[in-house]
């Protein structure tokens, strides 16, 4: 077999895999079709396409930019590096490479659509409502197209366009993840707690390690006061996508919510060690931190309080009767728990008292 037959065998086997959402494996392959014979500019983007789907962004742009070396007039491979930078957050420098792509192949939609949120998240909020709307017109049955617009349409505070949009989607395809998970996240913009917690749910059912769905139940089941199930949804998420803001943020909320102080200053740490820019790791660090030592503090004053109260008791019957000593200790019992009870009251209103003046 000779080197451009075995690239090939290899190559088909890395499309397969990556049908099947198998994105090691799809990896392998390509890496191996590659080795077999480098020139192989698909293989390139088989490579490109399976490290996105296993979020590995930077191998991804890699694969994208030696892809492009070879064919720099090819749109497609234009549009994927400007999906991979929107994939990385860089939605600004993801408008030149899929500009370019519509250049050289205007009639793709979904190159209209991306641009549409690359648009819209660069704060171009009517020409990112423009290119959407083209992109719909122009596919109207694109699952693609309809996700995205629906996003779009959502940033853009129009829930109602956003919700048909995504319903559309769940019509058409009703085994994809990706209307359902729409929905959660609209609802959740929207405060439909519960409806949001249903569509996750429906997501998750289909696509088990969707972090996004993940992360919305877990903020829809903190809303409800569903404490267990808002912490066991967002370590999900966090496991499927560490450092996850929301996730992160709705972890520690419903850890301080059931008082496990300690834990969540522990996991708003981690955050800020993986990303110490982040504004919001900081603040709510801070003030778990501010918690954590005024509990310490209160507890201090509440040893002292009752140490020198059961001295003054025990003083006190050796001075009169031994057999009064039943009733001192019924009364000391009472005292310690008055007094807890009031430290963790004070605690409470301190705390409160003090996020409201920093909110």
């Amino acid at each position: 077999m000779n080197p451009r037959e075995l690239s090939e065998r290899h190559r088909k086997r890395a499309q397969v895999a990556l049908d099947l959402g198998r994105y090691d494996a799809a990896a392998r392959e390509a890496t191996a079709a590659l080795g077999a014979w480098p020139d192989d500019d698909e293989a390139h983007v088989l490579l490109a396409r399976a490290h996105l789907g296993a979020g590995r962004h930077r191998p991804a742009w890699e694969s994208v930019q030696q892809a492009l070396k070879r064919s720099p007039n090819r749109g497609y491979l234009h549009y994927l590096a400007g999906l991979t930078l929107q994939y990385m957050g860089r939605y600004d420098e993801a408008l030149g490479p899929l500009e370019q792509a519509i250049a050289l192949e205007s009639q793709y939609p979904r190159y209209h659509v991306r641009r549409g949120l690359s648009l819209m998240e660069s704060g171009r909020r009517d020409e990112a409502l423009a290119a959407v709307a083209s992109a719909v017109s122009m596919a109207p049955r694109d699952s693609v197209v309809l996700e995205v617009a629906a996003r779009v349409y959502g940033s853009a505070k129009d829930y109602d366009a956003a919700e048909r949009l995504a319903k559309e989607l769940i019509a058409l395809e009703p085994d994809n993840a990706a209307g359902f998970g729409r929905l959660a996240w609209l609802y959740t913009e929207v405060k439909r707690f519960s409806e949001a917690a249903e569509m996750a749910r429906e997501a998750l059912r289909l696509e088990p390690n969707n972090y996004s769905a993940w992360a919305n139940l877990g903020f829809a089941s903190l809303e409800m006061g569903k404490l267990a199930d808002a912490e066991s949804a967002s370590r999900e998420a966090l496991r499927l996508k560490p450092g996850l803001q929301s996730a992160t943020l709705n972890l520690s909320a419903a850890l301080r919510e059931r008082g496990a102080l300690s834990d969540a200053a522990r996991v708003l740490a981690e955050a800020r060690a993986r990303d110490p820019k982040n504004e919001s790791f900081r603040k709510q660090h801070r003030e778990v931190v501010d918690a954590l030592a005024l509990k310490d503090q209160l507890r201090v004053i509440d040893r002292v309080v009752l140490t020198v109260f059961a001295a003054v008791l025990a003083a006190l019957v050796a001075w009169v009767d031994w057999r009064v000593g039943l009733a001192v200790s019924a009364a000391l019992v009472l005292a310690t728990v008055w007094v807890w009870a009031t430290g963790r009251r004070k605690a409470r209103a301190r705390l409160d008292e003090g996020e409201k003046k920093k909110g």
